[in-house]
């Protein structure tokens, strides 16, 4: 009997590890482990110039592109089309070790992004982009210029990037890559990238607005001089936004890297890579960047959604200026739109129907949607609220919570984020929790089936509303568990919790005039609305 009772066991367990195999979705669930997951490292996608090598290396010339790839092994993995992530650095859009120890590929929250993407079934691709600018200049112009000048150009190499890649797929695959759907992802500098990718789409966006513009004669940001009222992107020099004109005049080779030379007397300084190769993507997903102007976000802009720290003090949650940090002191930039703006935008203008994020009521769409920050429970934005510990040193805030660093690198002393892998491996969760479901549906739009949470069936009426003593609020299909109450500015002014009923009426009559948000958790889900107390 004692045998019989262990065989038993045995086979129910078999069952039971069987059932949790067969439940595990590739896309959704980590479905390969480490030792099946393949990394090539330092595989050149482009070539350009760039302006900003140091003498010592040879002065300005033209410098490959480089980029990691993370995919499941193909001896193990039999799926022959697979969904690629393009994986981008932060850094200021300066050299690693200028402004920061972050600023590359092997950046750790990009290593354990592109890990963990890839154990999922996707192939993921860390990619380095031109850097360099003139960050600590007392000229302004020349500040904001080459700094624009930053993101332009890296945009180009995002493009060729992603043309390179999608060629690849097109012709010889041994990455088994599917070249009909690529996301971008970016975290601080490469952030702004993912944001501008698909909105900078013409050159008025670059050249009209007057933050964009020379302020006073004097030297242009190419060389030579410039007068006031010039923009300061020239694409006769540096090409579109798409990387194609400004061509620069090769003269030779290089006989060591057998890279291009250009004629630097010439004006062009762009060489153009994987010319006619498409470069749209499916969707963009932005860790703590912000959008340079608001008004480049025009209907059809690839869908997209952001993470960002509320009081964030080198890129603005709502709006405001860039502050870049060199050798201990701060460099105003310029204003930009920031994580929260670029996504009322873009949910405004339906950029972002595709994702059906309304319809998504998991943990953490509900906490995000609710967050006391988010004004108007915007969709595609998750808001981190970490308070300055000092409201006078308020860029001594965990800005990019996500990101951990060699703690013996020099510049590690003058980081404001604390330096904690565990702590940034929590946040890592909850971007992949809040990310995947609206990855599944932009999949889902392009011929996949991916899994995904969807609305509750049940409803919530407040009355009256407007209020003038009080309100009651009920739900059909489901029990309410709690309410939470904040202001415009995202304080509480009520909160109860433990209730299991249909029905609860709330007291308005002590609360001042305006508009409030009403979080109401049930057991169904959460829901948000508003209530005007009169």
């Amino acid at each position: 009997m004692k045998y019989l009772y262990s065989l038993k066991s045995l086979i129910i367990l078999l069952c039971l590890i069987n059932l949790n195999v067969n439940a595990q979705e590739r896309y959704v669930d980590e479905v390969f482990s480490d030792s099946e997951i393949t990394v090539l490292t330092d595989v050149v996608y482009g070539v350009n110039f760039s302006q900003y090598v140091p003498a010592a290396l040879g002065g300005p010339q033209v410098i490959p592109m480089f980029q990691d790839v993370y995919m499941p092994d193909t001896a193990v993995d039999s799926e022959t089309s697979r969904p690629v992530i393009i994986l981008l650095h932060t850094g200021s859009f300066l050299p690693k070790g200028t402004a920061s120890p972050l600023g590359e590929k092997e950046d750790s929250v990009l290593v354990e992004l592109a890990m963990r993407f890839a154990k999922r079934g996707f192939v993921a691709i860390s990619a380095a982009y031109r850097v360099g600018w003139l960050a600590n200049s007392t000229n302004l112009d020349l500040r904001r210029g080459t700094n624009l000048a930053a993101v332009y150009g890296a945009i180009q190499d995002v493009k060729v990037c992603v043309r390179s890649n999608r060629g690849r797929a097109l012709t010889n695959n041994a990455w088994r890559m599917d070249p009909n759907f690529i996301t971008l992802l970016g975290s601080g500098s490469g952030g702004y990238i993912t944001l501008a990718y698909s909105t900078l789409d013409n050159y008025s966006e670059v050249a009209s607005p007057t933050k964009f513009k020379y302020t006073a004669a004097g030297p242009g940001i190419y060389g030579g001089t410039v007068n006031a009222g010039d923009p300061y992107i020239d694409t006769t020099i540096v090409g579109d936004w798409d990387g194609y004109g400004g061509l620069a005049t090769v003269i030779g080779q290089d006989s060591v890297t057998g890279l291009p030379i250009i004629d630097l007397t010439e004006p062009g300084r762009n060489i153009v890579s994987h010319a006619g190769v498409p470069h749209n993507v499916n969707l963009t997903i932005n860790l703590g960047g912000a959008l340079a102007d608001s008004a480049w976000t025009s209907a059809g802009d690839a869908p997209s959604i952001s993470f960002h720290s509320r009081y964030d003090f080198y890129a603005p949650y709502y709006r405001g200026m860039v502050n870049v940090p060199i050798a201990g002191a701060f460099f105003p930039v310029v204003e930009v739109a920031g994580s929260h703006t670029a996504a009322k935008v873009a949910n405004t203008l339906g950029n972002n129907t595709v994702l059906g994020s309304s319809t998504m009521m998991d943990a953490y769409s509900a906490k995000a949607r609710s967050n006391p920050y988010n004004i108007g429970n915007q969709e595609n934005i998750y808001t981190f609220n970490m308070v300055p510990p000092n409201p006078a040193m308020p860029f001594r805030v965990n800005s990019n919570p996500w990101d951990w660093w060699d703690a013996n690198d020099p510049l590690s002393v003058n980081e404001t984020n604390p330096n904690i892998k565990a702590q940034s491996l929590a946040y890592i969760d909850t971007i992949m929790g809040y990310t995947l479901p609206r990855l599944g549906k932009a999949m889902n739009a392009a011929g996949y089936s991916v899994s995904s949470e969807e609305l509750p069936d049940f409803n919530i009426s407040i009355s009256p509303n407007p209020s003038n003593y009080s309100s009651l609020i009920s739900t059909q299909g489901a029990i309410i568990q709690s309410i939470n109450v904040y202001d415009v500015l995202g304080r509480p002014v009520y909160v109860v919790e433990g209730l299991q009923k249909s029905q609860a009426e709330i007291s308005t009559s002590s609360w001042a005039q305006g508009t409030y948000i009403i979080r109401i958790e049930t057991d169904k889900g959460v829901k948000t609305s508003k209530l005007i107390r009169n």
